[in-house]
């Protein structure tokens, strides 16, 4: 009798295990689901043909080329991008690259000063680069101090207005958003993926439906000088190398104005030429 009793007791507190669970934490549920299928199916995340496996002879690592994020892309950093994409230009990164753009920069600072609308032969150089691959995305609406840690449905008119702005001038369907200084909170959050867009951090991707995928996505050259780059470089391959064994994409986040700053350029141009050695070792 008192076995039957015992039973009764671990199947009640079995039952009731999940239960407690959510009680004592209600957001768990909230949380964006990791899942293995969405990288075969989103353009940005590339799968290795070959799998590594860390001290075997019988598989090869596959070195994907590494998307290169520029964050600020603004007619206020007009001839720091032309300088970037001459760079990056001398390495054919034109389809390995990702311009995430501000519609209307610094809007506490400037008013409407560096709005894309006051720019046409910025917009028009943005055109003459997306025709040669690169891809135009979103970095924001004003890139104001933490703008879209905010309300739903302030980060919601944000949104319409940036993703508005963008199609008049030509530049329709964004479907990536990088938040400025990376500060989001749940509500924008919300917003940002029923704009359908896909959320991009520093260790994964947040896609439209809610799942995730991990990526590692780094900065090296925050005002480097030149005695900086070649520890910065030992970094930043060491990173791409774990990266590329690992299979998760690997991205490379870059700031003009910042990156042109002392080494900056030198860095990215090195790193640039000892990825290509490693793809074609």
């Amino acid at each position: 009798m008192r076995k039957q009793h015992l039973v009764v007791i671990v199947v009640t507190i079995l039952i009731f295990m999940p239960v407690a669970r959510i009680i004592a934490h209600p957001g768990e549920s909230a949380q964006p689901k990791e899942v293995h299928t969405t990288p075969t199916t989103h353009p940005l995340v590339k799968i290795p043909t070959s799998n590594s496996q860390v001290g075997t002879h019988h598989n090869k690592t596959h070195y994907e080329k590494p998307m290169v994020l520029v964050h600020d892309v603004t007619p206020y950093y007009f001839s720091e991008l032309r300088e970037i994409i001459d760079v990056l230009d001398e390495y054919n990164y034109s389809n390995s690259t990702i311009l995430f753009v501000i519609p209307v920069f610094d809007t506490a600072h400037y008013g409407d000063r560096w709005s894309l609308m006051r720019h046409p032969e910025f917009v028009k150089y943005l055109h003459e680069l997306q025709k040669r691959g690169y891809r135009i995305e979103l970095h924001g609406y004003a890139h104001t101090y933490h703008e879209f840690n905010c309300s739903y449905e302030l980060a919601s008119e944000k949104l319409d207005n940036a993703t508005s702005m963008m199609s008049a001038l030509g530049f329709g369907n964004m479907s990536l958003f990088l938040p400025p200084a990376w500060a989001i909170n749940n509500e924008s959050l919300r917003a940002i993926l029923e704009h359908n867009l896909t959320l991009v951090m520093t260790d994964y991707m947040i896609f439209p439906n809610g799942s995730r995928v991990r990526i590692v996505n780094r900065e090296y050259t925050w005002y480097i000088n030149e005695s900086q780059v070649p520890d910065r470089l030992r970094v930043a391959l060491h990173d791409y190398i774990r990266a590329s064994e690992e299979g998760v994409p690997f991205y490379l986040s870059i700031h003009p104005g910042v990156v042109n700053y002392g080494g900056g350029l030198e860095f990215l141009r090195e790193f640039l030429r000892e990825v290509e050695t490693l793809r074609k070792s």
